[in-house]
């Protein structure tokens, strides 16, 4: 849409989505076919320059056959960052409360089922994955850049708790077959596991050499890898100095 534009989009035979913009101020409604009837869906200021044009998307996002309704709101980061926020249809219209808001370059995959976001901070870029559970997305990976070909990646259920995180390097195209680096210990003495990322922190157990280790996660200061055993499952903090880092990790 331009800086001051309307547009009338039709749903199906009898329905149409209207969209109304006036430099950053848009609004939209759904208007019946020989009806006086409208049905306002959202009024809303886009963080966005006055004379760029918005994008508006008519697509199943929720894959339940209904078209939904992705409205650009704002662009960031130089226009690297388009956001969206989504709607999603019902037989008749469109639900009055965004289902997301601020997705980053949503792109909708219909053969997994998927929605895949993308964002830009810095150097650093961050990939989002939602599904579908009862006809609603939501957040089921979240990853970030932790070095050339490496990625901290955290799985979520649809309730938002956390089930699985990992460092990998293995970067499949469904997230779902994704698996954590796989480190061997060196030789020498037994290396104590900590309950905390702190050298302070009391020690919840010992790996001898030679375990087979999968990685986590990194502390903040990158100082101190969460690591789990191969086998046994037995989980804590190791210094990363004392692992083998697969090439590519930023510190």
């Amino acid at each position: 849409m331009g800086p001051d534009s309307r547009a009338q989009i039709a749903l199906d035979e009898d329905m149409s989505l209207v969209l109304m913009r006036s430099g950053n101020h848009i609004e939209a409604s759904v208007q019946v076919r020989n009806s006086p009837s409208v049905a306002p869906l959202f009024d809303l200021v886009v963080a966005t320059l006055p004379h760029q044009t918005l994008e508006a998307r008519l697509s199943d996002v929720n894959f339940d056959g209904i078209r939904d309704l992705l409205v650009e709101t704002q662009v960031g980061y130089g226009g690297v960052n388009v956001f969206f926020d989504l709607y999603l249809g019902t037989p008749t219209g469109f639900e009055p409360d965004t289902a997301e808001q601020g997705l980053s370059n949503p792109e909708i995959d219909q053969g997994r089922k998927q929605i895949s976001t993308m964002m830009r901070s810095g150097p650093t870029w961050y990939r989002d994955i939602y599904l579908i559970s009862n006809w609603r997305p939501y957040r089921f990976m979240t990853t970030t850049a932790a070095g050339r070909g490496i990625s901290y990646a955290r799985f979520l259920s649809d309730d938002g708790q956390l089930q699985q995180e990992m460092i990998t390097d293995a970067v499949q195209e469904d997230p779902r077959d994704w698996q954590p680096v796989q480190l061997i210990l060196p030789g020498g003495a037994p290396y104590p596991l900590r309950g905390e990322p702190d050298d302070a922190s009391a020690t919840t157990g010992a790996l001898p050499d030679g375990s087979t280790i999968l990685l986590r996660r990194f502390s903040e200061d990158r100082r101190f890898a969460l690591v789990e055993h191969a086998n046994n499952r037995m989980t804590g903090w190791l210094k990363t100095d004392w692992l083998p880092m697969p090439d590519g990790v930023r510190f």
